[in-house]
């Protein structure tokens, strides 16, 4: 992974406020390395930054303003329900398996460009974990460790928690005052699409760096193929959620076409929701390899 992401940065578009220097320009004006504007001269200013050319030609004192660079916070929300647990014979890896992966890939581009990075884990409606943001190389072992933790419980068979909510986790997020920072949540997004977008609206009209990662296994859905792959399932089956314990028997052939209206309908409801909200939005299947689904989002970005 490190060979791969070496000189890889993340590229957040988006003012940040921060404390260290990092690769990311923010908006408080401050003694640094750009230059930024003139304004002029008010008691109390700095007579360091006086612009004495100016004043030549002007008759007028201006001060020279700099931007300064500054690293961003980071927060990943790793959705850690049952339904993450899914694996077909798809996929070689269950979607939170892969959503760990990525987090960790992230973890690393952040922290290596002096960015401070922090997780919080939810188990259906639920808050679980949460790291602060920190911006020290050492820290993406306590990112990691986490991330291990969270696998490790989930080879566990446990009880149908509930329907996944995001509301406490983000809620806190909001707390936090979380403003001009980056917030990445990683899902399957088996939730109430019309109860989360406001929560993600409102934090991107804090000046955030929202993005949204949509994690399938390609037998609920292939981003790459569409329906070639989807729900490849013949005759009749139950299928039991792992959220909230129900079940149903279905002829997987008769309802296939129904299945995948749906399912369809629900992705386009979500990047819709995402487009007026300004997020960021990508799909991606749990076979895929999860530093490559990286490198190609960080692409499209440029």
């Amino acid at each position: 992974m490190e060979q791969r992401l070496a000189g890889v940065h993340f590229p957040i578009s988006d003012f940040v406020d921060g404390r260290l220097s990092g690769i990311h320009r923010s908006a408080q004006p401050g003694v640094s390395v750009e230059f930024a504007e003139h304004k002029e001269y008010s008691p109390g200013d700095d007579l360091r930054h006086l612009n004495w050319k100016a004043y030549a030609r002007l008759d007028r004192f201006y001060i020279r303003q700099f931007t300064r660079e500054t690293h961003a916070e980071v927060v990943l929300v790793l959705d850690t329900s049952g339904s993450m647990n899914y694996q077909s014979k798809l996929s070689p890896h269950t979607k939170l398996f892969f959503a760990a992966q990525l987090a960790a890939a992230m973890s690393y581009v952040f922290l290596h460009q002096n960015d401070a990075v922090g997780i919080l884990t939810l188990n259906g409606s639920k808050m679980g974990r949460f790291v602060p943001p920190r911006s020290h190389p050492s820290h993406l072992m306590t990112i990691q460790e986490v991330l291990l933790d969270v696998l490790n419980d989930r080879t566990v068979p446990r009880k149908a928690e509930g329907q996944t909510e995001f509301m406490e986790s983000l809620d806190y997020l909001i707390s936090r005052k979380t403003i001009r920072s980056g917030v990445i949540l990683l899902s399957d997004l088996f939730t109430s699409i019309p109860s989360l977008f406001p929560y993600l609206a409102y934090l991107k009209a804090q000046g955030n760096f929202v993005w949204l990662v949509h994690t399938l296994d390609p037998a609920e859905y292939d981003f790459q193929k569409g329906s070639d792959r989807s729900f490849p399932f013949d005759g009749s089956m139950r299928f039991r959620s792992s959220e909230t314990g129900r079940s149903v028997l279905m002829d997987c052939r008769l309802n296939r076409r129904d299945y995948l209206r749906r399912m369809e309908e629900f992705l386009g409801e979500t990047q819709h929701s995402a487009a007026e909200a300004r997020v960021i939005y990508n799909g991606m299947n749990s076979d895929e390899e999860p530093v490559e689904c990286l490198l190609k989002a960080l692409l499209e970005r440029r």
